[in-house]
């Protein structure tokens, strides 16, 4: 056989061998998409460090995987509470980020403890009856917990 009709039969192969390579990962099923990144901030401190970095992994989550494809829960409770008060220096924060889809959550075992009304409360919070129970249902959901 002459090398140029050698060449020829070893391209032919390789292009029928990724045409079929094609074919049959065309016919499998699809691999289902990964869209449901769930992610649990959990804030129990009074540290405003803490609060700053809840907002700014918040950020970060939702601007590198986007809200179509995450679900951002940041919840408070115990002396992280103060967190999501509306004289607190993250409450602008939490408003405009409450409005992309990151939900900010207050315990209200924690509220009744430390006397705290709903109204006190920085705009864009939900109230849940107990963060500890919040955090075991999510744990057990699949979420990604990450303590602040």
């Amino acid at each position: 056989m002459k090398p140029a009709m050698t060449r020829f039969a070893l391209l032919l192969c390789m292009a029928l061998m990724t045409f079929s390579l094609q074919a049959r990962a065309q016919d499998a099923a699809p691999a289902p998409a990964r869209d449901d990144f769930k992610v649990l901030l959990e804030v129990n401190s009074s540290n405003q460090e803490s609060w700053h970095a809840a907002i700014n992994t918040a950020r970060q989550v939702m601007t590198m995987i986007g809200m179509d494809k995450a679900q951002i829960e940041v919840i408070a409770w115990g002396p992280g509470i103060k967190m999501l008060l509306k004289n607190s220096p993250v409450a602008e924060n939490i408003q405009s980020l409450s409005m992309y889809g990151i939900k900010f959550l207050a315990c209200n075992n924690t509220m009744k403890a430390l006397k705290i009304q709903p109204t006190d409360l920085a705009e864009g919070v939900t109230i849940v009856p107990g963060a500890v129970a919040h955090i075991v249902k999510r744990d057990h959901e699949g979420w990604t917990q990450i303590k602040m």
